[in-house]
């Protein structure tokens, strides 16, 4: 009986061993290139709501301009003033991120985007542009954003193939480019906007009841 009892221990000693091993390689792991949207430049996580290390209506327009030229996912892309507004373009191939303040000099919004051809609308004719530094962000996903912040409080389903999720009270917003009518955790990113104020709510904001089909939806909001 001694011996089972030894040998029950030792298991258990291994087990616990391995997952805490399995937990510090894991911390050890540098964020994954999405995961990196919501961390500041030396990859610490920022404080929620933030992208980028910044935060709507806390952080300085200028800090936002320093955070984006010092932060690895932007720092290669190239830097356009506007001359009119406080506003700025960090421009890439396959990213654009805009930046926005207000008359205090505080960030009134920050927005990314990857979806081609809007990105092709906004972009400067004129400059030669890099590459998008860290490809990976590409394929940015819902499921991605589900496992850097959690789940939404509304989804917007819009007539096309494209979906929002609504960060109500973060005043987020993300843009997926949908696979089918369902909702589903692959469907990729092609937006992200952070605002000062929240999303003005609209019957057409849904509240998130999970990575299920349209008619679900539909059928949860307007019962019969």
């Amino acid at each position: 009986m001694r011996q089972l009892f030894r040998n029950v221990f030792l298991l258990a000693a291994c087990l616990l061993l391995m997952i805490s091993s399995a937990i510090f390689v894991r911390r050890q792991l540098p964020p994954t290139p999405y995961a990196l949207l919501f961390t500041l430049p030396n990859g610490t996580p920022c404080s929620r709501p933030c992208l980028f290390g910044a935060r709507a209506g806390e952080t300085s327009y200028q800090a936002a301009l320093d955070l984006l030229t010092e932060h690895p996912l932007t720092r290669n892309l190239v830097r356009r003033d506007r001359v009119s507004t406080m506003a700025a373009m960090f421009e890439g191939i396959e990213m654009i991120v805009e930046v926005q303040g207000d008359a205090h000099g505080k960030l009134l919004q920050i927005s990314l985007h990857i979806e081609p051809s809007y990105t092709q609308r906004l972009r400067s004719q004129t400059t030669q542009l890099p590459a998008l530094p860290e490809a990976l962000l590409k394929g940015g996903s819902m499921g991605e954003t589900f496992a850097a912040i959690g789940a939404p409080d509304y989804v917007q389903l819009d007539g096309g193939r494209e979906l929002r999720l609504y960060y109500q009270f973060d005043g987020l917003t993300f843009y997926f480019r949908r696979s089918n009518e369902r909702l589903n955790p692959q469907d990729v990113l092609t937006s992200v906007f952070m605002y000062t104020v929240s999303a003005p709510e609209t019957a057409s904001m849904l509240r998130w009841i999970g990575f299920t089909s349209s008619e679900r939806y539909y059928m949860h909001a307007y019962p019969r």
